[in-house]
């Protein structure tokens, strides 16, 4: 039986491409962390303007009030729920480009240390051996 990692093949690095992997996940990461603050941004824009609506419905000349015989509480929360159904969802998809940029950004730094711990193998294995 063998295991996964025993059919992969990949190119036998030097201290120049390890370098060239290092200074690749650096720039990924910095872009990446653009790229979450960019999100985040877009996040609490989308979050705001689904908070306005919401009061705009609320006091809306429309909105169910609730009273004793009339309207009920459930019937003034559904007509808010249904007047900001498409902000909250652009709310809710600026959450979740958030969570995906973090993903992404949790990602970039776990290959760093990997490739970190790569280079510094490469490193040593060429000061030891050299270059032949």
């Amino acid at each position: 039986m063998t295991e996964p990692w025993e059919e992969f093949e990949c190119d036998q690095w030097t201290p120049n491409d390890a370098e060239k992997a290092l200074r690749w996940v650096l720039r990924a990461m910095h872009n990446a962390q653009q790229g979450l603050r960019d999100a985040r941004d877009a996040e609490v824009t989308a979050k705001h303007e689904y908070e306005r609506e919401k009061r705009k419905a609320f006091f809306a000349p429309d909105c169910p009030k609730p009273a004793r015989g009339g309207h009920t509480v459930a019937d003034r929360d559904a007509f808010i729920e249904q007047s900001t159904a498409l902000e909250r969802e652009r709310y809710e998809l600026a959450q979740a480009t958030t969570a995906a940029a973090q993903d992404h950004l949790r990602t970039l730094n776990s290959q760093s240390v990997v490739m970190s711990a790569l280079a510094k193998n490469v490193q040593q294995t060429f000061a030891v051996v050299g270059a032949r």
